[in-house]
């Protein structure tokens, strides 16, 4: 802020009053006229308090009125209502009469403070919702077009199977599966999409307790079981030490984990291995790590695949939906954790989850 008065015995001891109630402020003086005038017009200055003459300071060109400038406060005698301009020639913001008492004074200036900073304020606020507003236009245009690809194939299979199925009794199977895999796909999809939803606005409800990490390890182990041997992967778990008993939310961090798992068998090589390690790490976390033997993430996408609807293609079928790992990072990060892939590996993709082992803070249970 700016000090623009004339009596220098004033002037220190307002100076001297700001600076020991405002450590943080920056606090100028001077009793130069027109660079008064100047440094409230020129936005120099959040807070201009003044008992320099009005209109003296506006600069050359500039119109009456035309200069909005710093948030004004006039230093003024009693019954001088003519003083309560500012030095660019506008009306003041708020005033002070004398003599000055340092609590008012030094409660004025921190309203103006306030008050000046409304405007940076309101305009974060407004570029915050012209994002948001951006951000939920791109995810329905994106979730509109996610949703018509599978409906396009089961109404063009359903359209085949009623027009030819007596014909053609050999397409029946053919077009019925494509239709059953693409129902799948779209449930899932509308489930992710429900998902994410509900943990965006807080409507999910949490439960924490301390959970053996080996139970979610071997249900985890369970679901794959078949998928594993259609596609001769072998499923690695090291425990280290064990038991590892985390305080989560069990059912929140096995879908974590299954949509990790689920994605290292879909990106593995027949034949080759998916790692799952568990270990204790410094500062009381606990570390989890799924590995795979693929083509690993490209550098470039490292962040880009924890957005929605973006995924590594695997194959000529894009069969995910594109959710599970912006769920994953919701989940993670709700838990007080994060997550992330490992960058610049030579083979395969590593993600790792870091958690607290500890208890979450009291009232965290419940919707968020």
């Amino acid at each position: 802020m700016l000090v623009g008065v004339r009596e220098d015995e004033a002037r220190d001891w307002i100076v001297a009053s700001l600076r020991a109630a405002l450590p943080g402020v920056e606090i100028r003086s001077t009793f130069d006229v027109a660079a008064t005038g100047e440094a409230s017009c020129a936005g120099q200055v959040d807070v201009l308090l003044s008992d320099l003459p009005g209109r003296a300071g506006a600069g050359p060109g500039r119109g009456e009125g035309d200069c909005s400038g710093a948030f004004v406060i006039v230093l003024a005698d009693p019954g001088a209502a003519g003083q309560l301009v500012g030095p660019s020639g506008r009306p003041a913001d708020d005033f002070l009469l004398r003599p000055v008492r340092g609590e008012e004074l030094v409660m004025r200036v921190r309203a103006g403070l306030h008050r000046a900073a409304e405007p940076s304020r309101l305009a974060e606020r407004t570029s915050e919702l012209e994002r948001l507003v951006a951000r939920q236009s791109e995810f329905l245009s994106m979730v509109s077009h996610e949703i018509r690809t599978p409906l396009s194939a089961i109404q063009s299979s359903a359209n085949i199977l009623l027009r030819y199925s007596s014909q053609r009794p050999e397409s029946v199977e053919r077009f019925a599966r494509v239709i059953h895999q693409e129902g799948q796909r779209l449930t899932r999809l509308i489930n992710n999409l429900l998902d994410l939803a509900k943990i965006e606005s807080g409507e999910v409800e949490w439960r924490f307790e301390p959970t053996p990490l080996a139970g979610i390890l071997d249900r985890v182990r369970e679901s794959f079981a078949a998928a594993l041997g259609e596609r001769t992967l072998r499923m690695r778990v090291d425990l280290q030490p064990a038991p590892l008993a985390p305080v989560v939310d069990r059912d929140k961090l096995t879908q974590v984990l299954l949509n990790l798992v689920s994605n290292a068998i879909k990106h593995s090589p027949p034949g080759g291995e998916v790692s799952v390690r568990c270990s204790e790490r410094p500062g009381g976390l606990v570390r989890i790590e799924v590995e795979d033997q693929g083509g690993g993430v490209p550098p470039g996408d490292v962040e880009r695949i924890f957005e929605r609807f973006q995924q590594i293609e695997s194959g000529d079928e894009r069969t995910g939906t594109g959710l599970g790992l912006a769920i994953a990072r919701q989940i993670v990060e709700h838990h007080g954790g994060r997550i992330w892939a490992e960058k610049d590996r030579a083979k395969g993709a590593l993600f790792v989850i870091e958690l607290p082992a500890g208890p979450r803070p009291e009232g965290a249970d419940g919707p968020v």
